[in-house]
């Protein structure tokens, strides 16, 4: 079975009719300005912030509900789970930090014919 990623148990592509369309991955490099009141500030290492991904897509009808409560099912458990792209590069462990929906184009049973969603992931390091 093809897939774009896969989250612990959780399968993100076209075979499963809930793909992402964008991903915006965000890596700290760790360095702050501290301020100096007589000069330009002075750069300082703080260490590398945890990475972030945000995955976002559009998906259709009840299915794309479903889905979405399967994520939040994932999250409810509250442990990292490990995350794995489509051509088998293991990326680590990972939390989902939010699972965002926006549902539109509702018909009369409350099905949201489009919706629109954001899935935020942190990276989880152990201690």
């Amino acid at each position: 079975m093809r897939q774009q990623m896969a989250l612990g148990s959780f399968i993100f592509g076209l075979s499963r009719d809930f793909a992402y369309s964008g991903l915006v991955r965000k890596t700290d490099g760790g360095w702050v300005d501290l301020n100096i009141l007589i000069s330009k500030p002075k750069s300082s290492q703080v260490g590398q912030a945890l990475e972030t991904l945000s995955i976002t897509g559009k998906s259709m009808y009840a299915v794309a509900m479903e889905r979405l409560d399967e994520l939040r099912a994932l999250q409810a458990l509250r442990v990292p789970l490990p995350l794995v792209d489509g051509i088998g590069r293991n990326w680590g462990l990972w939390r989902i930090t939010s699972v965002t929906e926006t549902q539109s184009e509702i018909i009369d049973d409350g099905t949201a014919m489009l919706n629109a969603w954001a899935i935020e992931l942190t990276e989880f390091i152990h201690a």
